[in-house]
């Protein structure tokens, strides 16, 4: 696998349906007092069970699927189904760092032609072209780890 390959593949998936998943069931209607920016912020800064919560999804997903994964820590790196502490260690880096700094990684699946954002700015995972089944496992996974997964509309 070349780096050009997995960079490709991003790049291909990230126009396809995107899915999400979220801390919240979807975005709140505007209020004047803007209290779901508030709330956002609240779960920015205490939010050491919602990075448990994605690192666990992640890992267990990896039990079912190869991962590429395209990392910007440090001079865009590409790994091939790295050992679980790696993989662990990319997914903790983007949780790193002052909020609206932090790092992300892509996560391609190739065997079911999708793909995984995880930005340690956002409260929510983005989940690129999801096969059939690759949407039934992560509704799984989120609804056990109090999450939601819908899909994100063209007006979002």
């Amino acid at each position: 696998m070349k780096k050009a390959d997995v960079v490709s593949k991003i790049d291909e998936l990230i126009e396809g349906p995107v899915y999400r998943m979220d801390i919240f069931p979807g975005i709140a209607p505007p209020k004047n007092d803007r209290r779901y920016f508030a709330v956002e912020e609240f779960f920015q800064h205490h939010r050491e069970e919602i990075d448990r919560k994605f690192t666990s999804i992640l890992l267990k997903l990896y039990g079912y699927y190869d991962f590429w994964i395209s990392a910007w820590r440090s001079e865009h790196e590409v790994f091939e189904n790295p050992d679980v502490g790696q993989l662990a260690s990319l997914i903790q880096h983007c949780f790193a760092g002052e909020w609206k700094a932090r790092d992300y990684i892509n996560i391609v699946l190739p065997e079911c032609d999708s793909m995984i954002i995880l930005n340690g700015n956002d409260l929510y995972m983005q989940v690129y072209h999801p096969s059939k089944c690759l949407k039934s496992l992560i509704l799984e996974l989120a609804q056990s780890e109090g999450l939601f997964f819908y899909k994100v509309s063209k007006d979002r």
